[in-house]
């Protein structure tokens, strides 16, 4: 079988298109373009395009070290690297597409963790009482006085610019209060339980600010959003939503002193955004920018008492009794995880210490992985202005001491269609050859001043969702090589990324995937 050597014309044609951020338009290098998943199917048939036996394809490369660089390129890469070659006879090609929530999956989360509490329509925590609005007003009411004290900082016109603007906040606010409720009347806001479409509940009541918000991101469709009312002393919710833009996802979280935000229409990211690992340091934006470690005070009366074990043992029922029997337990650990928006009296942000579990998809003993970057677009295409993200499918579920306290499954999928049975794939002394040529190209800066060291300490055969450009409803599951490690740029500060992937070479054709991108 012949070597095939990637040329400098194709590394030249790429560059230009892989520096480009991901939320600019997908670029038109050729290199893109004439990325043909048709052609890498036939290769993936094709027995003279490498083996089909997995175990056969890393050869002798337990491990791989080696260090090279590119001075035109700014870029130094360092390999030591285990080769983790998955404990399976075969890989395949799989289509795939987005699943919707549908109402029994939905039925399942209520049935298991909310049980017999009564829920009711979300949108019941966006009413403001009179005593919410008038601790808005008193603190505008400070601001306006702040600003009357340091009038002389200000020119004349600038000053009465701020004051006319604070004094239209208030009088805003005064008018809310005049209509604002004394209480919250939570038997005004029942929940029927149902998944229903956004645009019949906003034309129910085009007032009501939660559905308003929805219908802005979501026009076309579907929602859910239930709460309880927090009589017990458990702040429970339930939110699903099938969006075509944003993705669909199913959450619930329960806690013993708020509600957890989970009503927001971007799935990405969204259910460990207040979190960290309670054996690493916090370092700014590991929690929240706003929070510092010394701002941080852990919950005494709700922990996290029992082994990781106990915990995985809990969260492997639970998605048994949903039937999820696809995934199986990527990586965790004990978190600390902030659900409150504000400080409580003191300053402190209060945390609760939880069990933090990922689950991934698992195809025969080998994890679907997506998480190194969403297929995301944000700008025009034609004459119409195009914003979509699809990211990788993923169940993720915290557990304390009080049991299930969160639950998250994001961009559901389901696999159509077996494409290729026992497909063919280049064999690891050829992709590391297109690595050692490409990694300073995927990796370079368009700033010659800055310098970017790479280190690979992992290098893993897995399967990754790959599409078509303009595609966000199809894809393929493919078998692809990641390299995994860190990415160190130095200009003027040092910044860094640990556990990152480097590069993804694809499998089969040899291709280099841009996650951002889908392809």
């Amino acid at each position: 079988m012949k070597k095939k050597m990637l040329l400098p014309a194709i590394a030249a044609a790429i560059l230009p298109a892989l520096l480009l951020s991901a939320c600019q338009k997908n670029p038109d290098s050729s290199i893109v373009k004439n990325k043909d998943l048709d052609n890498m199917i036939s290769q993936a048939q094709d027995g003279e395009n490498g083996s089909a036996n997995v175990g056969e394809l890393a050869g002798e490369y337990d491990t791989w070290k080696t260090a090279f660089q590119d001075e035109s390129l700014h870029v130094s890469v360092n390999v030591d690297a285990k080769v983790e070659i998955p404990k399976s006879t075969q890989m395949s090609v799989f289509r795939v597409k987005q699943k919707k929530i549908e109402q029994t999956v939905l039925d399942k989360v209520k049935k298991e963790l909310v049980q017999e509490e009564p829920l009711y329509d979300g949108s019941v925590l966006s009413v403001q009482t009179r005593k919410d609005i008038e601790k808005k007003i008193q603190a505008e009411k400070n601001e306006l006085e702040n600003l009357k004290a340091k009038k002389s900082e200000y020119d004349e016109e600038s000053y009465q610019i701020y004051r006319d603007e604070a004094q239209a906040r208030i009088d805003e606010l005064q008018e809310l209060f005049e209509n604002a409720p004394a209480q919250v009347q939570w038997k005004d806001f029942p929940s029927d339980g149902k998944l229903q479409s956004v645009e019949s509940l906003y034309k129910k009541d085009k007032n009501n600010g939660f559905y308003a918000w929805a219908y802005e991101l979501n026009a076309s469709g579907d929602i859910y959003y239930g709460v309880t009312d927090g009589k017990n002393e458990k702040y429970t919710a339930v939110y699903a939503q099938n969006n075509e833009n944003y993705g669909n996802c199913l959450r619930y979280s329960s806690d013993r002193h708020t509600y957890a935000n989970l009503q927001s229409a971007a799935v990405q990211g969204i259910c460990n955004s207040g979190m960290w690992r309670i054996d690493k340091e916090i370092s700014e934006g590991d929690v929240k920018m706003d929070v510092r470690a010394e701002d941080l005070e852990a919950y005494t009366d709700v922990s996290a008492t029992m082994t990781e074990e106990q915990a995985k043992e809990k969260a492997d029922a639970l998605l048994k009794s949903f039937g999820f029997t696809d995934f199986q337990y990527y990586q965790g650990g004990l978190y600390g995880e902030i659900l409150a928006e504000e400080p409580d009296s003191n300053g402190k942000f209060k945390y609760r210490k939880v069990f933090y579990l990922k689950y991934l998809r698992n195809i025969d003993g080998i994890f679907v992985n997506n998480e190194d970057g969403s297929k995301f677009t944000d700008g025009w295409q034609g004459d119409s202005y195009v914003k979509k993200e699809w990211g990788g499918e993923s169940i993720e579920i915290t557990v304390n001491d009080d049991g299930v306290a969160g639950f998250c499954y994001s961009f559901p999928m389901e696999i159509t269609e077996t494409v290729v049975d026992q497909s063919n794939m280049k064999p690891f002394e050829e992709i590391k050859d297109i690595f050692k040529e490409m990694a300073p190209v995927v990796n370079a800066t368009q700033d010659s001043e800055e310098t970017v060291s790479i280190n690979v300490d992992r290098i893993i055969l897995r399967y990754t969702r790959v599409s078509e450009q303009d595609r966000f409803d199809s894809g393929l599951l493919v078998p692809v090589w990641d390299f995994m490690g860190s990415r160190t740029d130095t200009y003027g500060e040092r910044t860094e990324e640990k556990d990152t992937c480097i590069m993804t070479i694809n499998a089969i054709d040899g291709s280099i995937i841009d996650k951002r991108l889908g392809y």
